[in-house]
């Protein structure tokens, strides 16, 4: 790779250079897109949809008696028919994760000129490395999840030995200290799958790599993350949401969404969540329906967050490059 394949000057540049890229090769990475994102969904119906029918069309004819004595096989029969859509889902899933990491090289390809090339080669290289990429997203996990529970283990630990206000006090306290904690190491983290995909390095050589470049580049990364989270967590879900819910598609796409929430309605406790919502949410059904096409959107955008932080990293790594033999 030419040292000085990108040359931005601030992190304005790398956004606008990272848009215009995307905008070049949307076609391309749409298409890279489809089923990692689509698959999901698709996934999703095959479990949810199934389990609608077979519920409404053989258990709720079942005679009680007849319901006790064969509990077992109605689980299996449950089970069997959840499995091909939940393969379906993790297959999509694993896909969506592998292009986290396959989309920068896609987007270095277009910077170079040379191409995006054939994007199952891209994703053949990282799982030719998918035990290392495992490992990875398991620390990454493990770092967030931790965080996570810690104001619980808090709240736990209050309710056992303090009383039940200061308790509370230190849980909020808590929740605050360790969202703070989990942006800042989100923001030094960023780059980890940029480093994994141009740089054949251990897991934790990758998480080591990723906070060395932040180090120096904390707010730049900041800036930068904020730009894209506003645009295609805010103002591009917003823009299709405005969209749908002028035209007829909203109709179509709310109707799953009702037929499961009068399922859930049986339930006395959801019944009284949704009447309690209903005189502040009329439609929940659309919200719900609006709500999934924003974030389906959100994840269809992914190579331009990719592409924008992969010019982050060639950025940082040139100018290291570029001290290291002026020194």
């Amino acid at each position: 790779m030419e040292k000085n394949s990108v040359k931005p000057q601030n992190i304005f540049q790398i956004f606008l250079k990272g848009l215009m890229i995307y905008l070049t090769g949307i076609l391309p990475f749409s298409r890279v897109m489809l089923f990692p994102v689509f698959g999901q969904v698709l996934g999703i119906i095959l479990i949810l949809g199934p389990v609608y029918f077979y519920r409404v069309n053989f258990i709720e004819k079942l005679p009680v008696e007849q319901l006790q004595e064969n509990i077992i096989f109605i689980f299996l029969g449950l089970i069997l028919i959840v499995i091909p859509g939940f393969i379906i889902f993790l297959k999509a899933f694993w896909e969506y994760m592998i292009a986290m990491v396959s989309l920068n090289t896609m987007a270095a390809g277009i910077l170079e000129k040379s191409g995006m090339g054939n994007f199952k080669a891209h994703n053949n290289a990282v799982k030719a490395r998918s035990k290392d990429y495992i490992i990875l997203l398991f620390i990454l996990m493990g770092v967030w999840l931790i965080l996570m529970l810690v104001p619980f283990i808090v709240l736990a630990l209050g309710f056992g030995f303090l009383n039940k206000v200061f308790s509370m006090m230190l849980f909020g306290l808590s929740i605050v200290v360790c969202s703070i904690i989990l942006a800042v190491i989100s923001v030094y983290l960023c780059l980890s799958f940029q480093v994994f995909a141009f740089e054949h390095i251990s897991p934790v050589g990758v998480i080591k790599k990723s906070f060395s470049m932040i180090d120096k580049n904390f707010w730049r990364a900041v800036v930068l993350g904020v730009i894209l989270s506003v645009l295609t967590g805010g103002i591009a879900p917003y823009a299709l949401q405005l969209l749908v819910k002028n035209s007829p598609a909203l109709g179509y796409l709310a109707a799953p969404f009702d037929s499961y929430l009068a399922i859930l309605a049986d339930n006395p406790i959801v019944a009284t969540v949704i009447d309690k919502l209903e005189p502040y949410i009329p439609d929940i059904a659309g919200e719900l329906a609006l709500s999934t096409a924003g974030t389906l959107l959100t994840a269809f955008v992914l190579p331009l967050g990719s592409t924008c932080f992969t010019l982050l990293y060639l950025d940082i790594n040139n100018k290291g490059q570029s001290g290291a033999t002026s020194g």
